[in-house]
């Protein structure tokens, strides 16, 4: 008796959510973090020792709204506030018992605004009602043109004096296409609402950024370059309000109504 209830639970349940995820709109935040990567693509081809280019984390904030079209498809798309960058670092002598900085960093970013266009399919939920989701699809990213310039020289004598660990960073600006893939899970709430973790990758094609690298490590000058591509891998947490006809509903349901008026009696 009791497992029968519980399957009956189940089914129901199956199909409260499968109704929310039909022909529906909904409007969600996102956010997390992520690593972009970049590659050497010029210079000196042999480095210090003591030098590392290390991946460049940042945080993305992101608008989105999604179109299910049913228990197993869905579109989706918004504004993603996001930033390409580069970080660099000469490592330094330590200390066991005094606390310090092992590495003197120089870093700079650029920032991105994105248009992604992601299609996506959902596998069957399971008993706690979460799912899995694998997507696909491409980004419209935008840069503006911008020059930074970065560095550190712990004995400044002057402007004629040679940097220690210095950057140069560029971005020629414009519309870039990059690839996208995604793999989480979700859970649809009773009311409506949906919880989403996922991992994202992206993967550019053109140049966004352009970075040179000058240091000076026992009186030898070094230059690298590196290029970026957009290319990230990152985690993202979104979460969606019910769909937006249920607030349509929820809102005729409030109008107020002419009632009939009483006759008096004579």
């Amino acid at each position: 008796m009791k497992k029968t209830v519980a399957l009956l639970a189940l089914a129901i349940t199956s199909l409260f959510a499968a109704a929310q995820e039909t022909n529906t709109w909904r409007l969600g935040v996102q956010s997390g973090w992520q690593m972009n990567r970049s590659k050497y693509s010029g210079g000196m081809t042999d480095a210090n020792a003591r030098f590392h280019k290390s991946p460049f984390g940042a945080f993305a904030f992101d608008i989105i709204g999604r179109y299910d079209l049913n228990s197993h498809w869905m579109i989706q798309s918004g504004l993603n506030f996001n930033k390409a960058g580069f970080e660099f670092a000469l490592a330094e002598n330590y200390s066991f018992t005094q606390r310090g900085n092992r590495f003197t960093k120089v870093s700079s970013s650029t920032p991105l605004l994105e248009i992604p266009i992601i299609v996506s399919y959902k596998f069957k939920p399971n008993c706690n009602n979460w799912k899995w989701i694998a997507s696909a699809g491409v980004a419209n990213v935008f840069t503006t043109p911008k020059s930074t310039d970065k560095q550190f020289n712990p004995a400044d004598d002057g402007a004629g004096s040679t940097p220690y660990l210095s950057s140069t960073i560029t971005s020629k600006g414009g519309s870039y296409l990059n690839a996208r893939l995604m793999v989480g899970k979700e859970k649809v709430f009773r009311t409506g609402s949906i919880l989403q973790a996922s991992f994202i990758w992206n993967i550019g094609f053109t140049e966004m950024a352009h970075a040179t690298v000058n240091y000076t490590v026992d009186g030898k000058a070094y230059q690298h370059e590196f290029s970026n591509k957009g290319n990230f891998v990152g985690f993202r947490v979104a979460y969606f309000l019910r769909p937006l006809s249920s607030f349509k509903k929820k809102t005729e349901t409030k109008k107020p109504t002419a009632s009939t008026p009483l006759n008096s009696a004579n």
